[in-house]
């Protein structure tokens, strides 16, 4: 590809985007084309009009294409959390003897333990929360591992499986639209890795992604993702409430949510919004609360993630703050500070440290191009076979 760019295509529940970017230098990126357009998008179950997402993809592709002079043969495709499922594995393997590791018997481990995991679908990736010698010294970076001696190597591995609903719909428009070397990546892991820094992953940390129409929340230890799970609300659904209550139109609900602020306290009950035109007024203080009616469906089922799945340690691990990025907590002025005070715990809005790109409404696309580029600097066999196109089918 041209100047060594990498195509992505980033999947969000109201938009697509496809960009061509590169490595630039001190962190940053070279774009060589980018473009967006929104379709019905999909809840947890799917998506709402499969003809609609593949004219959506078909026209920021082409989009791009025409003014693009290379040949673009690889896309790299993120993967939204509801059509990923993720699986966890401790492994061991024991060598007969002291030996030097090496990326091979990395591969290995991984390899080995998901033959025993059992578990059916297309597995389009892996990654390890940490490693072990059998000293209970944690290496988060198996290039650490290379070279050192051991007779026993141990991890804590993630395996990330696609649907297949999802994998044959996005193959087929990319496959008409002659890519034929489609790579998958989990989007939310692309992100925990790329926002999040690696001191705060050695530990549990929590990704908060507040989406158009579905919002997941991950737990992230190291490299890899511990539990994960997604919940049909977002801002679009927001949107939604308020053209319902106020009986109003898309265009004028979305006026209202650009130009609302529920981070104050309580308002006048007589302070009204107004159109430009001074032909509809509402209620602030009604308007507000339709939206944190919204914001705390959301932060009720975030919650009952939390207590389900860490009733035991949910004290202990309340003290880590919750990472909140998305297209949904930059729309909504003040709801970072909603969820904080709902869910009792301290939030911090994460986005890409890029000029212009300093939004969390980029965070998944920034995300996916740094681990894009971030694989093709690795061409050992390993990463070859981890990277092969459709992964692993049983």
């Amino acid at each position: 590809m041209k100047n060594e760019s990498v195509a992505i295509l980033d999947i969000r529940s109201g938009e697509v985007s496809f960009l061509l970017g590169s490595k630039g230098v001190n962190g940053t990126f070279v774009f060589g084309g980018s473009h967006s357009e929104s379709y019905e998008g999909y809840f947890i179950d799917g998506f709402l009009d499969e003809e609609s997402f593949r004219r959506a993809v078909v026209a920021a592709i082409t989009s791009v294409r025409q003014n693009y002079e290379g040949v673009i043969g690889e896309i790299f495709v993120g993967v939204p959390s509801p059509f990923v499922t993720v699986r966890t594995k401790g492994h061991t393997l024991s060598f007969r003897s002291k030996r030097k590791l090496s990326s091979q018997d990395i591969q290995a481990l991984y390899e080995s333990g998901l033959d025993e995991l059992m578990a059916e679908g297309r597995c389009i990736r892996r990654s390890a929360m940490y490693f072990t010698l059998g000293d209970n010294r944690k290496y988060f970076n198996a290039e650490a591992l290379y070279g050192v001696p051991t007779n026993m190597l141990k991890g804590a591995l993630c395996y990330y499986f696609v649907s297949d609903g999802f994998y044959d719909t996005v193959t087929k428009v990319l496959g008409d639209l002659g890519f034929d070397d489609v790579k998958l990546i989990p989007s939310t892991l692309a992100q925990s890795v790329y926002l999040l820094p690696e001191q705060k992953r050695e530990g549990y940390a929590f990704l908060l992604d507040i989406g158009f129409l579905t919002t997941s929340v991950s737990v992230i230890y190291g490299n890899g993702i511990v539990h994960e799970e997604s919940f049909n609300c977002g801002v679009g659904t927001i949107l939604v409430s308020l053209m319902e209550a106020l009986d109003i139109d898309y265009p004028l609900a979305t006026e209202i949510l650009a130009s609302a602020n529920i981070s104050g306290g309580s308002v006048p009950r007589d302070m009204l919004w107004s159109t430009e035109q001074g032909d509809r007024q509402f209620s602030v203080q009604e308007i507000n609360d339709i939206i944190k009616c919204g914001l705390d469906v959301m932060c009720e089922q975030v919650d009952g993630f939390f207590t389900e799945r860490y009733k035991d340690k949910s004290a202990a691990l309340a003290v880590n703050p919750i990472s909140v990025t998305g297209e949904g907590i930059s729309g909504i002025r003040g709801a970072a500070e909603h969820v904080s005070r709902r869910l009792n715990r301290l939030t911090e809005i994460v986005y890409p440290d890029l000029p212009y790109y300093d939004k969390p409404a980029f965070s998944s696309r920034i995300a996916l191009l740094n681990t894009a580029i971030s694989d093709g600097k690795k061409r050992g066999l390993w990463q070859r076979i981890f990277n092969a196109f459709g992964g692993r089918k049983k």
